[in-house]
């Protein structure tokens, strides 16, 4: 792995500051660009892609090969420190030369000192380390190779294990080879166990854990529970559930005991066995996520935490007089949208997820008068909402609780399809640039209004659906999704 074209890279990457912006038009505000390590992102950009593309190989092969000769110790010794020749501990192989170093005594941060070289993967995992972030760090890119090596190596073990007995046809081999899958722990495919009515939560968990911008945010350190010290921080307890599902070889189902005892103790609602709801849960978590990050601000619009990043958009309410025409316009936050699922006109009518969102912004007239400021008078009036920014991820609720007369839950299934194109529900509906969104998660409710359970379904990395119920985990369909009552 020996190369020296970093060095333009390299002096760029000294340079950089640890967020990127792009700025928006008309009112948006400055988004984060990218998500995780921005010296990888930068690294991956440079004219020397090609050859850490190339070492990154190298390094993962040698990496998952030396794993799985446990017991060799000529392994052993290709993983020791070269300064003190540590080799049980955790050491590092550099990416840009033959180095290895250890983290106990610090001497693969000193070799990054000296030489220069601010990538490295650990000798053991093959995970990526970066220097200038103190932490390992997760990118696209790079984890595709390291997955594709590990499944590689999971293969031929699968292969010799089937050739090594003679009992099954070959016919049978074939299937086994097909059909066999490795286990999926560490691609964030585990359940979590019921502690007590706390499947809300666990749907909640599940479509956090597989939101990309979320995952990828905990996997870059975006919230390191090792250096945080605040009492009941409900961040330090989403690291730890991730650092479980992403890095731990335990594939049984996860109990968030520390998790749910936060919850009590920062939510007095909370406490207790009762059931709660998924959508209220939803909302307190990511409030609880606003309030323990760094990157905070009571400005919500220019809030640069993950979960302004990542779910807050704009909402628009015009009202307009219907005597002088004058709109008086709102900006409100939006974080979810709650639809109606009953046609107004037929009552006994489930719409598709399409009209419940057209019946959102349609423009209606409103029963009380409004005070106009231009006419010095109550006149009637119309109001129309529509989004004015789009989030990067939609949280759509659908309300199926009815409370009117009585409690009543609505359970008729309500179409909608693995995209949803949002253009015609924002105030720039015109616009030749389209915003489709794609569905990587739904949580369904099953059971009356006062008692049910909560199940998901939710999209991995590789793009196959799997269904979540508390600790099992089943591979599901694109068309058991769209048949499932969210």
């Amino acid at each position: 792995m020996k190369t020296n074209e970093y060095a333009g890279a390299k002096a760029r990457l000294e340079k950089s500051s640890m967020a990127s912006n792009v700025t928006g038009h008309g009112s948006e505000r400055m988004v984060p660009h990218a998500i995780g390590c921005v010296h990888v992102k930068q690294l991956l950009s440079s004219a020397s892609h090609e050859m850490a593309a190339k070492s990154y190989r190298q390094a993962v092969r040698v990496a998952l090969e030396l794993r799985e000769k446990k017991r060799d110790i000529k392994a052993f010794q290709i993983r020791r420190c070269r300064t003190c020749q540590e080799m049980l501990t955790t050491t590092f192989m550099c990416l840009q030369c033959p180095f290895v170093g250890c983290r106990k005594r610090k001497h693969a941060e000193a070799h990054c000192r000296e030489a220069g070289h601010m990538f490295a993967i650990d000798s053991l995992s093959a995970s990526l380390f970066c220097f200038a972030c103190k932490d390992f760090v997760y990118n696209y890119t790079f984890e595709k190779i390291r997955s594709e090596r590990e499944d590689l190596i999971q293969l031929k073990k699968l292969r010799k294990q089937i050739n090594s007995t003679n009992q099954f046809s070959v016919e049978d081999k074939l299937l086994l080879e097909k059909h066999t899958r490795k286990p999926q722990c560490q691609s964030g495919l585990r359940g979590f166990q019921n502690m007590g009515a706390t499947c809300f939560m666990s749907v909640i968990l599940q479509s956090l854990i597989h939101n990309p911008i979320i995952r990828n945010d905990f996997l870059s350190g975006g919230h390191n529970s090792q250096k945080c010290f605040r009492d009941n921080c409900l961040g330090c307890r989403i690291d730890e559930i991730f650092t479980e599902f992403y890095a731990s070889p335990v594939t049984t189902g996860y109990g968030p005991a520390s998790l749910l005892a936060t919850a009590w103790k920062t939510q007095r609602s909370l406490a207790g066995y009762s059931e709660q709801d998924a959508h209220e849960f939803l909302q307190f978590i990511l409030d609880q996520l606003h309030a323990t990050s760094d990157l905070k601000s009571s400005d919500i619009d220019d809030c640069n935490c993950i979960v302004h990043r990542t779910f807050c958009g704009q909402l628009q309410s015009e009202v307009v007089c219907l005597n002088c025409k004058n709109a008086t316009v709102t900006i409100d936050p939006l974080m979810d949208l709650s639809l109606e699922l009953k046609d107004r006109k037929m009552a006994s009518k489930i719409m598709n997820l399409q009209q419940c969102l057209e019946k959102f912004t349609a423009v209606e007239k409103l029963e009380t008068n409004y005070s106009c400021s231009f006419c010095k008078s109550r006149q009637e009036v119309t109001k129309q909402l529509s989004i004015r920014r789009l989030p990067l991820v939609l949280s759509i609720q659908l309300k199926r609780f009815e409370h009117a007369f009585k409690s009543n839950k609505i359970d008729s299934h309500v179409p909608f399809d693995m995209e949803l194109d949002m253009t015609p529900y924002t105030n720039n509906k015109k616009s030749s640039k389209k915003y489709i969104y794609e569905l990587f998660g739904v949580v369904c409710h099953q059971g009356k209004i006062n008692t049910g359970h909560y199940t998901c379904s939710m999209k991995n990395r590789e793009g196959l659906w799997f269904n979540f119920d508390d600790v099992m985990v089943t591979l599901s369909s694109e068309q058991q999704v769209l048949a499932s009552k969210a």
